[in-house]
């Protein structure tokens, strides 16, 4: 099947590898890119604090050009919002790592289990991006969890243009699409709502990270729209296979 993955280049490469071992054709449409301020993620670090929040792999790929200084840190423990993110964590060298069930509610309830952790003086780092949900955040508060937040990337909207919106979606039939974030799915749809798109994607199947991705699926194409029962890309795969029959 010819599936178009709208991750980031660089995972959206990771993606693609494990679609072509498993006989599908990829096209990468990166919607978005990071800007990563990694400066003021390690500089956080150095400060007063009992462990680290981490939502994305992309906030542990902001220290990745940090070598010493990053190893200073690298006994903290972290809390990792899912399997992919631990694994870059993991990868990154830190040795003590938690890992939530892939949403902010499933991290929040881990970092609240370790309550005993924190203090005013010895709080939670949370390094995080933009844009970004509020769950963590309220969560942690609510529960009364010390933390500081700080943000060390950001995800910038690509320039894509119309030769590779037509490339994607004209040139040849397009499948299936996925779609990770709500981000990816309101640029996607921006782009794929135009007339001349409705038409070629009209019969494809969007498999969808969670359901709050696809609550923004447009109606004109819902019906052919399912989300995986747990944030992860391991649920979409399952999907994936279940629809293509492998």
């Amino acid at each position: 099947m010819r599936i178009v993955v709208t991750r980031p280049q660089r995972s959206g490469e990771r993606t693609a590898a494990k679609l072509e071992a498993l006989g599908h054709e990829p096209v990468l449409l990166p919607l978005f890119h990071p800007v990563h301020h990694g400066e003021r993620a390690i500089s956080a670090l150095s400060g007063p604090l009992a462990a680290i929040a981490v939502t994305s792999a992309e906030a542990v790929r902001a220290l990745d050009t940090f070598g010493e200084r990053l190893a200073l840190h690298l006994s903290k423990p972290l809390f990792a919002v899912g399997g992919a993110t631990a694994q870059a964590a993991e990868k990154a060298g830190f040795g003590q790592i938690f890992t939530a069930s892939g949403d902010a509610l499933g991290l929040t309830a881990l970092v609240t289990e370790h309550r005993a952790f924190f203090s005013e003086e010895q709080p939670l780092l949370y390094l995080a991006g933009r844009p970004r949900g509020s769950v963590f955040e309220e969560g942690l508060a609510a529960a009364g969890i010390p933390f500081r937040t700080i943000d060390c990337y950001e995800m910038l909207p690509s320039d894509i243009s119309e030769n590779m919106l037509e490339t994607a979606f004209l040139h040849a039939t397009v499948d299936v699409v996925l779609l990770y974030s709500s981000e990816a799915a309101r640029a996607f749809f921006s782009h794929a709502s135009a007339e001349k798109y409705v038409g070629a994607l009209a019969a494809v199947q969007f498999i969808c990270i969670s359901r709050n991705v696809l609550s923004l699926v447009p109606e004109i194409f819902r019906s052919k729209a399912i989300a995986a029962e747990e944030p992860s890309e391991a649920a979409m795969f399952e999907l994936l296979c279940h629809y293509s029959g492998t």
